[in-house]
């Protein structure tokens, strides 16, 4: 954890040098939409999944989910990942719908520090969420899974995010919807904000709020430094 301490309010007179973002799911509500496709795909396939594994594999990469899909409806992984990738594509073209307060709170932030987004999505994908939320063009960098060794729940990136804004880890600041983002932003060594969206998952974070709205979180983001 870095030096600053974000419980209890109020909050501290500190101001991260970069501040990384997840996305599905913290941004913008695709993670539900996510789930609602595999659990679809499972029960037409006269299949489902326990609660334990649900919340094991929230936030990981497809490759992941897949495999632990295809094992439940007995196919092959390659078929199924086409199968559910297909689906998930139909449903983004539907159109985005933005979680509270994403888009005020990113520019918010982007006008004071450098502003990244870091998501188990592969590029393309990613790609097409950013210019879907209209925030391609305040952000700094974005990691996709393809960018680095390993995906969410590992630090790696996290830690790679933090080093394309020019900030170590330990002055930067992540948010996070889902335990395994959680795990990989505090194992890369950032502070944590989480705002966990979906139910039963409960990220250890520095801080856990229920929404991007939240105005204490606004009137400590106007004391910030800007450091652009």
């Amino acid at each position: 954890m870095s030096s600053a301490t974000l419980t209890p309010w109020p909050l501290p007179l500190w101001t991260p040098r970069a501040v990384v973002f997840d996305c599905d799911g913290l941004l913008v509500d695709t993670e539900a939409e996510w789930i609602r496709t595999q659990d679809h795909y499972l029960a037409s396939h006269g299949a489902s999944i326990d609660a334990a594994t649900r919340r094991r594999i929230t936030g990981r990469s497809a490759e992941v989910v897949v495999t632990t899909i295809a094992a439940a409806v007995d196919r092959d992984p390659l078929t199924v990942a086409d199968e559910l990738v297909a689906l998930h594509r139909a449903d983004m073209d539907e159109g985005l719908r933005l979680m509270p307060g994403a888009q005020r709170t990113v520019r918010a932030i982007a006008a004071k520090v450098p502003v990244a987004v870091a998501s188990n999505s592969p590029r393309d994908l990613l790609d097409l969420k950013l210019e879907g939320m209209e925030l391609a063009s305040v952000l700094d960098a974005s990691v996709a899974i393809e960018d680095v060794a390993e995906p969410k729940p590992a630090p790696d990136m996290y830690a790679h995010a933090a080093r394309l804004l020019g900030a170590d880890p330990s002055d930067a600041l992540a948010f996070e919807d889902s335990e395994t983002g959680a795990e990989a932003a505090r194992a890369a060594g950032l502070t944590l904000i989480g705002i966990p969206s979906l139910p039963g998952q409960e990220p250890a974070a520095d801080l856990l709020l229920t929404s991007l709205e939240d105005p204490d979180l606004h009137a400590w983001i106007d004391t910030w430094e800007v450091r652009r």
